[in-house]
């Protein structure tokens, strides 16, 4: 068995490549040849928490597995075993895969969802996830800037001038989400927040709205607000299962009467050509990702058909 230790994957496969890797992973679970079950949660006394993801994906099956407090404290294991033996076939610890592969899902939510001519972002939030994301929508849009607000100041200062140099396009830090949302034309919320960190009523026609935030019945997660949900035209989400399962913003909605499940589609079905997306530059669209195991275990192959050839990587 492989084993990679605080190796980030991005340094193995680019970011187009886990975006091709989610996608392909969504699309076989859709086709019936890929499985994967909700996200499962333990929630000790302490606050820490064990999450589980588990999924199965062409030549693998394995899982992802999460340890939390807080977002103090968070370590992540990937393990993947052969489907034919049986035997673990690689070890990834603290790789940042699932941070990656959730950029890489929020950029393909951008890719088949926002406008073609989409080119101007607004970031709400700054932390890791904040960033990936926008990395992945750099990868499938041509992006010309980006606007991030982030309560702190010095946060969005340094994720500012942290992306401006990385990703070669102008990144201003504003003062509020409005401000944040004005003439863009990507949104993307990557926040840890209890309540909706901006008003509905200020999304624009034509806008495209990433959303990733998901809590269950022990850690509730709301970053979006019920007029955002109701004025989608089109709204997507990973897996109808997980967002039941977890009780999450989109299953609240419904059973609340703010939406109905007619409204909700997983964007499994728009891989396909089931339904239909974007018919028009003036839809507003939402996908609210839910990130789910089979996509770290697609992820984790990748990288591994790349690495079990490569004489660097610790054997055990």
């Amino acid at each position: 068995m492989l084993f990679l230790r605080k190796t980030s994957i991005d340094t193995i496969l680019s970011m187009e490549e886990i975006i091709e890797a989610v996608e392909d992973s969504l699309t076989e679970m859709a086709l019936g040849r890929g499985f994967d079950l909700p996200r499962r949660r333990i929630h000790h006394p302490n606050r820490m928490i064990f999450g589980l993801l588990p999924g199965s994906f062409k030549e693998a099956m394995g899982a992802y597995l999460q340890t939390d407090l807080d977002r103090r404290i968070h370590h992540e294991t990937v393990i993947l075993y052969s489907i034919e033996t049986g035997e673990p076939l690689i070890l990834f610890q603290d790789c940042s895969i699932n941070q990656l592969r959730t950029g890489a899902a929020g950029g393909l939510g951008a890719k088949y969802l926002a406008r073609k001519d989409a080119s101007r972002v607004a970031v709400l939030g700054s932390a890791a996830h904040a960033e990936t994301q926008l990395r992945a929508v750099c990868a499938v849009r041509a992006i010309t800037s980006a606007k991030v607000f982030s309560p702190t100041p010095e946060h969005r200062l340094s994720f500012a001038d942290k992306m401006s140099r990385e990703l070669k396009i102008k990144v201003h830090p504003v003062k509020g989400p409005e401000e944040a949302l004005e003439e863009s034309d990507i949104v993307i919320v990557a926040t840890n927040s209890q309540r909706p960190v901006f008003n509905g009523s200020t999304l624009q026609e034509g806008m495209h709205v990433t959303s990733m935030a998901n809590g269950d019945k022990a850690r509730t997660r709301q970053e979006i607000d019920d007029t955002t949900i109701q004025r989608c035209d089109l709204l997507f989400i990973t897996s109808k299962e997980t967002v039941c399962v977890n009780e999450s913003d989109i299953f609240r909605a419904v059973r609340n009467d703010v939406i109905s499940w007619d409204r909700v589609r997983e964007i499994s079905d728009l891989l396909l050509g089931k339904v239909l997306g974007r018919t028009n530059e003036k839809q507003i669209t939402l996908y609210k990702l839910q990130g789910i195991g089979i996509m770290d275990v697609a992820v984790g192959l990748r990288a591994y058909e790349r690495l079990k050839g490569c004489s660097s990587v610790q054997c055990l």
